[in-house]
């Protein structure tokens, strides 16, 4: 299979930028001064890069504490930015959606309005002057965007202005210039600021993509629902001019009975008097049950593959970050990413404990893992595994091993280990390697087959 496509991978690269520059100023002024037990000038990686305390903690501290800049505007006005800042912002920004659609809804009653007329004007004011400024915000830090940095400034922020983010934007930010205009009834352009909430769900977002790819389906059934509606309108005029000329006199009369009958099985204001009319309007109300029938099923399908494919590119994401990966190549990413799963634990969580039947391995993609070893214990950092042992062997968990942090895991069934293993034998072999790379009690002793030697703490 062929890798994703590059306006997603840029996206992705982009998602990946932000969160990992987040979780390293995390990292950064969680690890800062604080007294670790642990040798911290000794990497304890098993597997991939080294995933050492050291002080090199404050230059990630000191680059997350500069001035704002345009790069660091941009990751607080992203929507997908996980950290304090950003998220603050979110919150601030929907609760002003919510005051200012309140506002514009309460205006429109007149003792509200007589009464809280000042107060409502100030929300209204507030509101407006906050979305012309994050207008100007996102203009300014609109070169940032992914696939804009070659292009310009000038020519990123143009780019933006008319996309379809930057014209909702626009859209916002006109109560706030009606006002200024002094235009009668400016309250009533609040209505615009729920739009605001698009960019926020990727549900509407997906919904739109679904739409773009089952179109050609989807004019299909329109052109038959088209079809069937000029017909029975025809038909209608035929069976009903003389006995109802009011409501059928002519084919444009009739089809407002024709769209009721076949979108909500009869308005009840306009019906047939003759028996034939009657059997035809049966006839259209099943004929619009078929039709948005058929539209349901496309849209469910076409929603059902979307979010395939979001899980499929998230976990691609994913898999990308492990360097044990890294090196196999696309296709055989693509394979992986279909089999391995996401799991999320939470600080102090038991990943899994010794003595336990193995079923899966894990890579850990986000977090630390303390691995409890009869004679140590080992903390293993993004980018390694651990629990090859009972895919390659079936005994049991000869570790416990705890979530140290909140982790994200990707977690590989043995079942499908084993189908991998069939297609893709050298991976075998780069398990082994990777194993041996281990400290202390963590290399363990080789099978009967040398090119699959394990981990005990598995």
């Amino acid at each position: 299979m062929a890798s994703p496509s590059r306006k997603n991978s840029a996206i992705a690269k982009d998602s990946a930028a932000i969160a990992t520059s987040c979780r390293n100023a995390k990292r950064a002024r969680r690890d800062f001064g604080r007294s670790d037990t642990r040798d911290k000038g000794t990497a304890v990686s098993v597997t991939g890069p080294s995933y050492t305390k050291n002080p090199a903690a404050r230059e990630i501290t000191a680059a997350y504490n500069i001035p704002m800049d345009r790069r660091r505007l941009y990751l607080l006005l992203h929507p997908d930015s996980p950290d304090r800042a950003p998220r603050l912002f979110r919150v601030a920004h929907h609760v002003l959606i919510a005051v200012g659609i309140a506002a514009m809804l309460a205006d429109t009653v007149p003792f509200v309005a007589a009464e809280y007329d000042p107060v409502l004007r100030a929300g209204y004011y507030l509101v407006s002057a906050f979305f012309v400024a994050e207008y100007a915000l996102r203009l300014i830090a609109a070169p940032e965007m992914p696939g804009h940095e070659h292009g310009g400034a000038s020519r990123a922020r143009l780019l933006w202005a008319v996309s379809l983010g930057g014209i909702l934007d626009l859209l916002c930010a006109m109560p706030a210039i009606a006002a200024l205009a002094r235009l009668p009834e400016t309250s009533l352009f609040g209505f615009v600021w729920a739009f605001k909430y698009v960019r926020y769900s990727p549900g509407l977002a997906s919904l739109g993509r679904v739409v773009r790819n089952a179109q050609q389906a989807l004019l299909s059934v329109l052109l038959g629902f088209a079809i069937v509606l000029l017909t029975a309108a025809s038909i209608a005029y035929l069976f009903e001019r003389h006995a109802n000329p009011d409501a059928f006199g002519s084919i444009p009369a009739a089809l407002w009975w024709a769209i009721v009958t076949m979108t909500t099985t009869g308005y009840g204001d306009v019906v047939p008097h003759t028996m034939a009319g009657r059997i035809l309007a049966g006839v259209v109300m099943t004929s619009g049950i078929l039709v948005f029938a058929l539209w349901a099923g496309i849209l469910a399908t076409g929603y059902a593959e979307e979010m395939k494919r979001r899980e499929f590119l998230r976990t691609w994401e994913l898999v990308a970050k492990v360097p044990f990966f890294r090196d196999i190549g696309a296709s055989l990413i693509a394979e992986v990413a279909r089999l391995l799963r996401p799991r999320d634990f939470p600080a102090g969580a038991a990943i899994m404990r010794r003595g336990q039947a193995g079923d899966c391995m894990y890579f850990i993609i986000d977090g630390e893992a303390e691995v409890q070893l009869p004679s140590q214990r080992v903390y293993l950092g993004p980018g390694q595994f651990f629990g090859e042992v009972a895919l390659l062997t079936g005994a049991p968990r000869n570790a416990t091993v705890i979530a140290a942090q909140a982790c994200t895991l990707l977690s590989l069934d043995i079942a499908d280990f084993h189908q991998l293993l069939g297609r893709h034998p050298e991976l075998a072999r780069i398990i082994h390697e990777k194993a041996e790379q281990r400290p202390g009690d963590m290399v363990a002793q080789p099978l009967s087959e040398p090119a699959l030697a394990i981990d005990k703490s598995a």
